[in-house]
């Protein structure tokens, strides 16, 4: 008889719900976050100017150099100039057949107003006027361009011409480095981080000489091949001076930053488990509050003790972050005021 009711009790317990022999773990959360994320890639470049070749419009022959390599000179200041006697006399010849036609014309407009021409002789004497006018306005503008002159206050980083040679149009005279003129350096990004900082993400750039400056700065352009000894991408990224003095070679920490395109959900570094890589898992709250969901997550990105992740987490509002070790999914839990 005593092993009838023994077996009568343990088909009783086995009848008996499973959950009321489960013990609920005490978990405590955190809110789960979905918001715009600051991204942020920290790579080096060394320092570079940002400059210019100045160059003569016309050809001509050099007459005089008023600069020297690394002269520093002012907005309008003479640098070097051509030979002008034939835009002078070129000009002068212009002016004095403007001058002419300008007469012809006054009387032609005298004999038209009393009806001795008619209004096709005038316009054809008006069309050679305006003809002469931009040969004028041209003979004036080259023997301007006799004279090379800063753009703007800067300095003379290269001469690349010294003698009084001819030169043509467009050879480069001097390297020129307005004071007002951005500074760039390049830097290396993989091809993740090239996508993500793209052209015109903001930069934060700091110098050894400067630890308690930034400089402010953007990217310019992303290189759309990547290089093929290592793979990676070259950006270039213009920096403002900020009134400092920099150099040439000097090495730039640069902090490329970009708000996120579309938000990502928020949670602690604390919650993630299993870590591999970018890769890992979270706990999250059901619905109830009373059990644990496992799920596969991707990290964006870090900043500090927050984790960006990919996945959309927006349905859940609740993420264990603390009391999850040992957890498994569908695990009863108790959360911890």
């Amino acid at each position: 008889m005593k092993n009838i009711y023994q077996l009568l009790a343990l088909t009783f317990l086995l009848w008996l719900p499973t959950q009321s022999f489960a013990k609920a773990q005490t978990v405590k959360t955190t809110p789960i976050k979905n918001e715009v994320v600051v991204q942020r890639v920290r790579t080096f470049g060394v320092l570079a100017p940002n400059v210019e070749e100045i160059s003569f419009q016309i050809a001509g022959r050099i007459l005089k150099f008023a600069v020297d390599e690394g002269d520093r000179v002012k907005t309008g200041q003479l640098l070097v100039q051509l030979q002008t006697e034939d835009a002078e006399d070129n000009l002068e010849k212009t002016r004095t057949q403007l001058d002419n036609m300008a007469r012809v014309r006054a009387r032609m407009e005298k004999l038209h107003e009393g009806g001795n021409i008619q209004l096709s002789q005038l316009e054809d004497i008006q069309a050679q006027h305006d003809q002469l006018k931009i040969a004028f306005d041209q003979a004036e503008l080259n023997l301007a361009r006799c004279y090379l002159k800063a753009p703007s206050d800067g300095i003379v980083l290269k001469q690349y011409i010294d003698s009084r040679t001819s030169v043509s149009p467009g050879q480069a005279i001097f390297v020129f480095q307005g004071d007002d003129e951005l500074w760039v350096t390049k830097v290396d990004l993989t091809d993740r981080n090239a996508l993500l900082m793209s052209t015109g993400a903001d930069a934060e750039v700091t110098f050894s000489p400067y630890p308690n400056e930034i400089f402010k700065g953007r990217v310019r352009k992303v290189a759309q091949v990547a290089n093929t000894k290592d793979g990676l991408y070259t950006a270039e990224v213009s920096i403002l001076t900020q009134g400092k003095e920099l150099r040439p070679g000097m090495v730039a920490e640069v902090d490329l930053i970009k708000n996120s395109d579309r938000p990502y959900s928020i949670v602690p570094f604390d919650a993630l488990l299993d870590l591999r890589k970018i890769r890992g898992h979270v706990y999250l709250v059901d619905q109830a509050g009373a059990a644990a969901i496992e799920k596969a997550v991707t990290i964006n990105s870090i900043d500090g003790d927050l984790v960006a992740l990919e996945e959309d987490l927006s349905e859940f509002e609740l993420v264990i972050s603390q009391g999850l070790h040992g957890l498994r999914d569908g695990d009863a839990i108790r959360i911890q005021p």
